[in-house]
């Protein structure tokens, strides 16, 4: 969506999601561009998945494996969508842009096109050690699409203390466990901090054979009604990271996540859990100076009286880590600012682009280029 959003400029574009994602891109629809359109194809079955879900923020993380397996289903329609596009002679794909989760059966369909397959790859170079010697190129990040819901915002405004609000989110894959979830709801009940909780809840049947992941601890919300809100599902993340009262954020760090709390500004307490989350919270805390370690691993409950010192600090304290976090976000604001690097780079990619003469079709997170001769 983000990368999208900015091909439009001067690009073709044209989204594949899967039916109950469609809704997703009501904010590039809304444009009304010539440049941009939808094509739907319907969400391939699994018999390791539930009926009608699509997507991974309504699963547990162990269902991943699943949602990438199916979602490799969509190689031969997606072969025959782009074989009709070459007979047409209108727009041809000449290459695919996919993120590491589509591989290798993205890998596998540009091959068998003949075109090139860009990947994106939030991982170091021992992750992918296989692809040294391709072309490959970095996409930087742009600013989320977002809208903003009016009972969140009204709640933020009502915080008349700058950074005095702790936002907790651990993106569309992580659920914590019910000793996590305790420990976070008595770490937040003892500090008496402002916050918004996010949560993915499990799902009503545990169809991983996971037992062990519960909902919010009973009575919590009644203990902390007026100090806080726990939004259940989907959140305006980055609206909420940018708000003036949001001064920390516990996360993940995820790559997302990390990437929009830098460009807000926000102070991050990084709770890693696998794969890149290890990787990006030693840049962030060790090496950066911009995160506080709070906890490590999936299965890791926190301290909840130590945990509860650190939000509170983090609210606050003066950190050397907020003002580095300041200062990481004055630099990435100038990145992706028109003439800024990321810009650059992007414009760098479209040029690419350009000299074979194509235009940008995306597919939801797969990209396909397409010619304009």
């Amino acid at each position: 969506m983000d990368l999208t959003r900015q091909l439009l400029r001067g690009l073709t574009v044209t989204i594949m999601v899967t039916p109950k994602n469609l809704c997703y891109l009501n904010p590039l629809l809304s444009l009304h561009s010539p440049n941009v359109e939808p094509l739907v194809f319907p969400f391939p079955s699994h018999p390791s998945l539930p009926r009608e879900v699509e997507q991974m923020q309504d699963l547990p993380i162990s269902f991943l494996p699943h949602i990438v397996e199916a979602l490799g289903k969509l190689h031969h329609p997606l072969h025959q969508w782009f074989r009709s596009q070459q007979r047409s002679g209108k727009y041809p794909p000449v290459a695919v842009l996919s993120d590491i989760l589509l591989s290798p059966w993205t890998v596998n369909l540009a091959s068998d096109l003949d075109i090139p397959n860009i990947c994106f790859v939030p991982f170091n170079v021992a992750a992918v050690y296989f692809w040294l010697g391709k072309p490959s190129f970095l996409l930087p990040f742009i600013g989320k699409l977002s809208r903003r819901p009016n009972e969140v915002i009204a709640w933020l405004d009502s915080c008349e203390v700058e950074n005095s609000v702790v936002f907790i989110g651990f993106g569309t894959q992580i659920t914590l466990t019910k000793h996590q979830m305790k420990a976070v709801a008595v770490a937040l009940e003892e500090s008496g901090v402002r916050f918004i909780w996010a949560v993915k809840e499990p799902m009503k049947r545990a169809e991983d054979g996971d037992d062990d992941q519960r909902l919010i601890p009973q009575g919590f919300e009644d203990k902390v009604k007026g100090k806080g809100l726990v939004i259940r599902g989907w959140v305006p993340q980055v609206t909420i990271l940018k708000h003036r009262a949001v001064g920390s954020y516990l996360t993940h760090c995820g790559w997302n996540s990390a990437l929009e709390a830098i460009v807000a500004g926000v102070l991050l307490l990084a709770w890693p859990m696998q794969a890149d989350h290890f990787q990006i919270t030693r840049l962030l805390a060790d090496e950066v100076g911009a995160a506080i370690r709070v906890c490590k691993g999936l299965r890791t409950v926190p301290d909840a009286t130590e945990l509860a010192r650190i939000l509170v600090e983090s609210t606050t304290v003066k950190q050397p880590q907020r003002a580095r976090a300041m200062e990481l976000q004055k630099t990435a604001l100038t990145a992706i600012r028109e003439g800024g690097s990321s810009y650059q780079a992007l414009d760098e990619l479209m040029e690419r682009f350009s000299g074979f003469g194509i235009d940008c079709s995306k597919i939801g997170t797969l990209d396909i280029i397409r010619s304009s001769m």
